[in-house]
């Protein structure tokens, strides 16, 4: 019987990871790159030196560590330089992520809460969105995931081995590389041991000695870029206080704002439930319960103080401690009835909302093939890619290796360099960067006959009069 169960617990594991591993490669290519991720699979190009890279990274992505572009140059060289290829790099992230997210249950809670957590997690669209963009979010999560998983072990006394103090400086000397804002981790850890130690006595020396060396690492790697960020006065996407406050983001999260304040106001009734055992029994609830609010409160005070940094994706690994502590803690209600209304509710609601997500899923990034390959069935092929701001050159970039005959089929010029015997063309236009006008100045001897608009991209054809 015993074996049976067993059985039956690896068949649903595996079961859910397939569904997750299945649901991110489907639609992988859905959408064309964001501006940002055109950016990063310019500075990765594989044809660069290491120093070139470098100044890339420093000239246009200077507000992210350059660990995940030296990261994606290297799986480029070896898998090859496409877009397409480019996109399996996150997605590797994200499959990893869904694997590791159970045993880190399993560690939490020793039973079958596990297997309640991996669904979710597979079910995630937030989670399969970020495992489909060429950025550092994926990366961050699973490294974020492995940082908390090497943690417990190294507490964890009656299993210590020093292999996981070794693997636990490794990943947290990675992750914090990866992005700044994973240091919330870090500032937890220590919360989290010092507060059982004053209230259980609990000594961990390694942790803090390991601490110490992890910081050290940190410093020596990213010392630069520390000073570099600390000297901006505003940040990139700052100012995103409406959606702290409109449900602390959790209905990005969740798909909707009906599932985010699902899932909000399930945690903080179970939180309030289960208060006892979370902050007065020797567990690792209030952990995970620390790491969400610092999430929020370390960027808030530091917004305050410098300027605002707090962005959802930023803290994209705070749904490990969500997903692990609402299964969790739902385990722990008394109520039996109760705990099986609430079990069934989100596994209905997330389930469904997964299927209008992916079956239903809007187009939300800048659709440039689909109005080049408009373009193309029209007689004039001559067109300016219209960027004030000095884009052209990342989206060029990605349309020349998305694309590798057009520049065959069209015609493009810079729009200073337009020569004087062009009697037409087409101007397209990111609209972002245009700040959403894309108006030329073609003194007056051009007027627009025809007019093509997607999602943020605008083409428009101007013909001499």
């Amino acid at each position: 019987m015993l074996s049976h169960l067993k059985l039956n617990k690896k068949f649903l594991y595996l079961f859910f990871l397939i569904i997750g591993t299945l649901t991110i490669f489907y639609q992988i290519n859905f959408e064309d790159f964001w501006l940002d991720e055109m950016q990063s699979f310019w500075i990765a190009d594989p044809q660069l030196s290491w120093i070139e890279t470098l100044q890339r990274h420093r000239e246009n992505d200077y507000h992210n560590p350059v660990f995940f572009n030296l990261v994606l140059k290297y799986f480029l060289i070896v898998f090859g330089y496409d877009p397409e290829i480019a996109r399996y790099l996150p997605l590797i992230c994200g499959v990893l992520f869904l694997i590791i997210i159970g045993p880190i249950t399993r560690q939490v809670k020793k039973d079958n809460t596990f297997l309640l957590t991996t669904a979710l997690a597979c079910l995630s669209i937030y989670i399969i969105k970020y495992s489909q963009e060429v950025r550092p979010y994926s990366l961050l999560l699973i490294t974020s995931a492995l940082n908390i998983y090497y943690f417990l072990k190294v507490i964890d006394k009656k299993k210590y081995h020093k292999k996981n103090t070794v693997f636990f400086i490794i990943f947290s000397t990675i992750n914090y590389s990866v992005n700044p804002f994973s240091l919330i981790i870090l500032f937890s850890q220590i919360f989290f041991t010092t507060y059982k130690y004053f209230f259980f006595k609990s000594r961990y020396i390694q942790f803090y000695l390991s601490a110490l060396l992890i910081i050290f690492s940190y410093l020596l790697l990213n010392y630069s870029y520390i000073l570099s960020q600390i000297s901006f006065e505003n940040y990139m996407l700052s100012s995103d206080i409406i959606n702290v406050i409109d449900g602390l983001y959790f209905p990005r999260f969740f798909g909707s704002k009906i599932m985010g304040y699902f899932y909000l106001l399930l945690l903080i009734f179970l939180i309030i439930k289960i208060r006892k055992k979370i902050f007065l029994e020797n567990n690792n609830y209030l952990f995970f319960l620390t790491i969400i609010f610092f999430s929020y409160f370390i960027p808030l005070i530091y917004g305050i103080l410098n300027t605002p940094v707090l962005h959802d994706r930023y803290i994209i690994f705070i749904l490990i401690p969500i997903l692990i502590l609402i299964p969790c803690l739902l385990n722990e209600l008394r109520n039996q009835r109760l705990k099986h209304i609430f079990i069934l509710l989100l596994i209905l609601l997330t389930t469904g909302n997964h299927l209008i997500e992916i079956f239903d899923r809007p187009k939300t990034k800048p659709e440039f093939n689909f109005v080049l390959n408009q373009i193309k069935k029209k007689d004039n092929n001559n067109i300016v890619l219209y960027n004030p701001r000095g884009t052209s050159i990342f989206i060029m970039n990605y349309l020349i290796n998305i694309q590798p005959d057009i520049e065959k089929e069209l015609n493009f010029y810079d729009f200073k360099n337009l020569k004087e015997n062009i009697n037409s063309f087409w101007v397209l236009c990111y609209m972002p960067e245009v700040y959403f006008e894309c108006k030329v100045d073609t003194k007056f001897n051009f007027e627009i006959i025809e007019k093509k608009k997607t999602r943020l991209v605008h083409a428009y054809l101007y013909e001499r009069y």
